[in-house]
This record gives C-alpha cells, sequence and structure tokens, in this order.
C-alpha cells in the first residue's frame, strides 16, 4: 500500500511537468538542397499545371494539404492554374501519374499539349516519417522499505518527423526541367500536419513570381 501511495503522490508530483514539457516541445529544422533557379521567364510560360502529390509510400494520409497550399500559393505569385478537375482527366485518360511523369519525358510533353499547359509543376514526398508524442511509464530503481526494487513512473516520450519534399517544374515544349527545390523538414509531431506545408513555404521561396509586384 505504501509503495502504491508513493506512486499516487509522484504521478500527481510530475504530470503538471509532463503535461507543460509536452507544449514546449515543439520546433522544426529545415535542411534545403541547392535549388536549380529557374531557366525560363515565367510571364511567357503560362499557364502551368499543379499535378496531384502523391502520398507518400505507406502513408495513404500524407501530403493530403498541399496540393491546395501550393496551388494557393502560386496564384499568388502570378502563375495562372489549371483547374485541377482538368488535370484529374487528363491523367486519367492518358494512364499517368505524377510519379511516372518526372522520367518520361515525352509523356510530360503530351500532358502539356493535352491541357494547353506551358509548365508542370510536380510534387513529391520520398519521406514521411511521423512518430506520435505519447505519454507512457519506465522503471525507476527505487528504495521500498529496506531493499531496492523497480518502480514504473510516468514520462513523457516526445513524437518526432521526417519529411522530405521535392518540388519540380517542367516546361512542356521538350519536357525539360526549369526549377527544383528539394528540402527536408524535421520537427517534433505535435502538429505534423502544418509541417509539409511550412516546408512548401520554404521551397516555394525560391520560385520567382510571374510579375514582381506579385510577390508583393
Amino acid at each position: 500500500m505504501k509503495q502504491s501511495s508513493r506512486f499516487k503522490t509522484r504521478l500527481l508530483w510530475l504530470l503538471p511537468f509532463l503535461l507543460w514539457g509536452s507544449s514546449w516541445a515543439c520546433f522544426s529544422r529545415i535542411t534545403l538542397e541547392p535549388v536549380v533557379s529557374l531557366k525560363i521567364n515565367p510571364e511567357e510560360h503560362q499557364p502551368v499545371a499543379l499535378l496531384p502529390v502523391q502520398p507518400a509510400m505507406g502513408q495513404p494520409g500524407s501530403g493530403s494539404t498541399l496540393y491546395p497550399f501550393i496551388r494557393g500559393s502560386l496564384e499568388k505569385k502570378g502563375y495562372l492554374v489549371v483547374e485541377e478537375a482538368a488535370v484529374l482527366l487528363v491523367l486519367d485518360e492518358l494512364d499517368l501519374t505524377p510519379q511516372g511523369l518526372i522520367s518520361d519525358r515525352d509523356a510530360r510533353v503530351k500532358l502539356g499539349e493535352r491541357l494547353k499547359a506551358k509548365l508542370l509543376m510536380i510534387g513529391t514526398l520520398p519521406l514521411y516519417r511521423v512518430q506520435k508524442s505519447r505519454l507512457g511509464s519506465e522503471a525507476v530503481e527505487t528504495r521500498v522499505s529496506d531493499s531496492f526494487g523497480e518502480l514504473l513512473l510516468p514520462a513523457y516520450f516526445y513524437g518526432s518527423s521526417e519529411i522530405r519534399l521535392i518540388l519540380r517544374l517542367f516546361e512542356t515544349k521538350k519536357g525539360d526541367l526549369v526549377w527544383k527545390s528539394e528540402g527536408v523538414i524535421r520537427a517534433s509531431s505535435e502538429a505534423a500536419e502544418n509541417y509539409d506545408r511550412k516546408l512548401a513555404e520554404r521551397l516555394l521561396e525560391s520560385l520567382p513570381p510571374v510579375f514582381p509586384m506579385a510577390a508583393k
């Protein structure tokens, strides 16, 4: 009974610190790869077809918020974006996937012709790993009467996230890559659904606006 009472006392004493710790544990760090700078004049290459961001392998819900975020960012920069429904329809008709288009130049040209788009933007998630934070317990050696034993105490295990996003922009006349931005965000998992958008925002900073005033 004494051991149980001590456990409850320690639990009540530790819980405020555990809950407080979970609130300050949100952090993130972004690492960017060298950018392939834009090689064309975007004003002369409109509109752009933004392809859906395919989920990472084994993570069916990953990247679900990226498409509307990237689309909105492009529009703020002055890019004319082809309607999503039109893109999905032609992808289905031609039996194409965003991942397959990355390595198929001819397919990129064909898709551009069908959509009357001069640019294609393809986003991929090669890595999307999220470990949730959780409350648990861990064994701590403690003295009970005249002997030592193990007591399970509450413990807070911090989560982690690691997301890699690659954004590629192709012109459709020859299917060439004209811009690329890639990076990784490593973060706590307290708001993991926001981290991919935070990374996308950083990657898109290197994409020039169509008109200088569009950036303001």
